[in-house]
């Protein structure tokens, strides 16, 4: 669960710095190019929707091969797309309300900030997709492998053969108490 959230914080301030980055280095854009920002980053969550759904898929396939390694690796891909999602989508909201304001730099800021988390996304379906299939090791079907090595100089016969069952001579205890008379 640390993991999970330390990849996700990492992963939200490299957006920041990135979308400042890039924010500071683009030039000034006109306010007709804001609705298209809107419209491609709308275009981003929904495909980042869908690799979400997909990969929500590919953890079910997972747990139903038993795989312990590839759902683990599926569903660390998967947290980390699902964080970045929700990421995008605030980065949206924030989006749309530059747009409403027609501030074309926080616009900027803001797509830039989507379309980041999207190519991460993009990154993290590959490596989803490319997390071991049915034929890596790990597999688990909930039955104990046991492996019986057995020296070959050790002899058969049975140690406990001949010997017979003595069955213990119990007497009652006297009484303790001279009040209690059985």
């Amino acid at each position: 669960m640390k993991r999970q959230y330390l990849a996700m914080m990492i992963g939200a301030c490299c957006l920041i710095v990135a979308g400042r980055v890039a924010a500071e280095d683009a030039p000034p854009a006109d306010p007709s190019s804001i609705d298209s920002k809107m419209q491609q980053s709308k275009a981003f969550i929904d495909k980042m929707s869908a690799m979400v759904s997909d990969g929500f898929a590919e953890l079910e396939d997972a747990r139903k091969s038993q795989n312990i390694n590839r759902v683990n690796c599926v569903n660390d891909a998967l947290t980390t797309m699902n964080g970045l999602k929700r990421l995008a989508d605030s980065n949206y909201t924030a989006l749309q309300e530059c747009s409403s304001r027609r501030d074309s730099d926080c616009a900027e800021h803001e797509y830039v900030k989507v379309s980041i988390a999207f190519n991460k996304a993009e990154e993290l379906q590959g490596q989803l997709k490319g997390c071991g299939g049915p034929s890596v090791d790990g597999t688990i079907d909930g039955r104990p492998y046991i492996e019986k090595n057995v020296d070959k100089d050790m002899p058969e016969i049975n140690p406990t053969a001949g010997l017979t069952d003595l069955a213990p001579q119990i007497e009652v205890p006297p009484s303790a108490s001279p009040f209690f008379k059985p």
